[in-house]
C-alpha cells in the first residue's frame, strides 16, 4: 500500500526528480502490485445495482479476462494488468445468467482489453445466443481485434440486433502501426471490414491517434486513405446484396504518453501541433473518393493537453488541482463548463510550466515519480520497447513468444500456460 505522506521527495534544480524515499520505518521503498492469481476464484457481483433513470452504460458487464497479451506500446492498461488471466467458461456462464436474471437488462457486454484473445469466446457467445435469443438480449463485444474477428461469431451476434462495429487501427500506415506495436496489417483491417460488410453491417467506427511518437504527415494522411479504402471495399459488394449506403465514422484522439509504458519517455504534441494535424487530416478526408461516406470526429486539444500533464505529473500538481477547483473548475468533462484559463492561472500561480511535463523528451536515466511502484513489467523492458519503436520493430504477443517483460514473477496466467520443466524466463533483466 502506498501512503503519500510516508514519503519524502527531493528535486534537482531543473525540476526533475532527484530522490524519492520513505520517512517511516513501516513504508516500503518499493510498492509491489497485488495480483489476483486465479480469476475464476474471485467474487463477482451477481446483483449489480439498477438505476432508476436511463444511463449510458445501461447493460450487464461481464469481465471475461483481465490483462492483455498484445503489448501495444501506447497502452497503460496492457502493461499494468499483465499477465493476462482468463476466467473459466463455467464461471462466466453462471455470472451472466445470474446478472441478467437479477437486473432485467436487455444487453450484456463481454468486457476485456482484447476480447478476441479469450480462447473460449465463440463458445461463450454461442451459449448466450442460444439461451437468450428469444428474450431480446443484445450481446456487446468491445475490444475485438480485426485480425481475430470470426465471421460466424459476428453473424450470431447480428441475429439479435444490428449495430455499428468499432475497430481500432490506431494508426493509418503500416510503419506507424509497427512503431506502436499494434500488430495489424492493412490486409487484416480490410479483410475484417469486408467480413463485417458481408455479414450485413454497413456502419463502421474507426479509432486512431494523432501525435504518436515518430509520426509524419504521410502517416496522418494514411488515416484518411485507410478510411476510404474500407468504404471502397463495401462498394465491391454487388448493389443488390448491400445493406444501404456505407457509413464510416473516423475518430481521432490526441496521443497522451502514459506512465508504465514504453512511451513514458516521449514528448507530447503541443495543442497547436495537434490542431494543425487535425486540420490537415480533415482536408485529406475531403479529398477522398468516398468522402461523403466518411465522418471525421476529433478530440479537444485543450483537454488533451491537461490530460498529458496529469498523466505524468508529480505531487507538485496537488496545489494546482486545488486552486483550479476553488476557482470553479468542477465539470471540466462538459465542454460548456471547461475553464481552460482557470487552469493556466493555477499553473502560473504555483510556478509550474505545463511544457515541463509534456513538451520534453525524458533522458534515459531520469527518475520518474512512479518508479517506486513495481508493476511486474520492468523499466528496463519498457526502455527496450521504446528503442524498438524507434526502429519500427514489432515485438510478438505473449502467447507467440515471451519478451521477458518481468511479469513472470507473478507466476500466473499466460506466463505459465505453456511452462514445462525449468522453462522460466520473463524476468525483463
Amino acid at each position: 500500500m502506498y501512503i503519500p505522506q510516508f514519503y519524502e521527495v527531493q528535486y534537482n534544480e531543473d525540476g526533475t526528480l532527484k530522490d524519492f524515499y520513505p520517512i517511516v520505518e513501516e513504508a516500503p521503498e518499493t510498492v509491489i502490485k497485488q495480483v489476483e492469481l486465479d480469476m475464476s476464484e474471485t467474487y463477482y457481483p451477481e446483483k449489480p445495482l439498477v438505476p432508476y433513470i436511463k444511463v449510458t452504460q445501461d447493460r450487464v458487464v461481464l469481465e471475461i479476462q483481465r490483462g492483455c497479451i498484445r503489448g501495444c506500446r501506447f497502452c497503460q492498461a496492457g502493461m499494468l494488468y499483465r499477465p493476462i488471466r482468463p476466467r473459466s467458461l463455467d464461471f462466466l456462464k453462471k455470472r451472466a445468467a445470474a446478472m441478467l436474471k437479477a437486473t432485467g437488462h436487455e444487453e450484456i457486454s463481454l468486457s476485456s482489453l482484447s476480447s478476441s484473445d479469450y480462447k473460449e469466446l465463440p463458445e461463450l457467445v454461442y451459449w448466450l445466443i442460444d439461451e437468450y435469443r428469444d428474450k431480446g438480449v443484445n450481446i456487446s463485444l468491445p475490444s475485438l481485434r480485426i485480425d481475430a474477428f470470426a465471421l460466424d461469431v459476428m453473424s450470431k451476434v447480428q441475429d439479435i440486433r444490428k449495430s455499428s462495429l468499432t475497430f481500432a487501427p490506431e494508426a493509418g500506415t503500416q510503419r506507424m502501426r509497427n512503431v506502436i506495436n499494434k500488430g495489424l496489417t492493412e490486409e487484416n483491417i480490410l479483410t475484417g471490414a469486408m467480413d463485417a460488410f458481408r455479414g450485413g453491417w454497413n456502419r463502421v467506427k474507426l479509432y486512431f491517434m494523432l501525435g504518436l511518437p515518430g509520426e509524419t504527415y504521410d502517416d496522418i494522411e494514411g488515416i484518411a486513405v485507410l478510411s476510404d479504402k474500407i468504404a471502397r471495399e463495401y462498394y465491391t459488394i454487388p448493389k443488390d446484396q448491400r445493406n444501404g449506403k456505407v457509413s464510416i465514422v473516423t475518430s481521432t484522439s490526441i496521443f497522451v504518453p502514459k506512465p508504465f509504458t514504453p512511451f513514458q519517455w516521449s514528448p507530447m504534441n503541443t495543442k497547436e501541433q495537434a490542431k494543425d494535424k487535425r486540420n490537415f487530416l480533415l482536408g485529406k478526408v475531403r479529398e477522398q473518393l468516398n468522402q461523403k461516406s466518411i465522418k471525421y470526429n476529433c478530440h479537444d486539444a485543450d483537454v488533451s493537453e491537461l490530460e498529458g500533464v496529469f498523466a505524468r505529473g508529480d505531487r507538485r500538481l496537488n496545489k494546482v488541482i486545488l486552486e483550479a477547483y476553488q476557482s470553479g473548475c468542477f465539470y471540466d468533462a462538459w465542454s460548456e463548463y471547461f475553464k481552460y484559463e482557470n487552469w493556466i492561472k493555477a499553473f502560473e500561480d504555483n510556478g509550474l510550466d505545463m511544457a515541463f511535463y509534456i513538451g520534453r523528451e525524458r533522458p534515459v536515466d531520469e527518475l520518474f515519480p512512479w518508479d517506486f511502484i513495481d508493476i511486474g513489467v520492468t523499466k528496463k523492458f519498457m526502455r527496450r520497447e521504446y528503442e524498438n519503436s524507434l526502429k519500427a520493430q514489432v515485438t510478438p504477443n505473449c502467447r507467440a513468444k515471451c519478451a521477458g517483460c518481468g511479469a513472470m514473477k507473478f507466476k500466473c496466467g499466460v506466463c505459465v500456460e505453456n511452462l514445462t520443466g525449468n522453462d522460466e524466463k520473463g524476468t525483463g533483466e
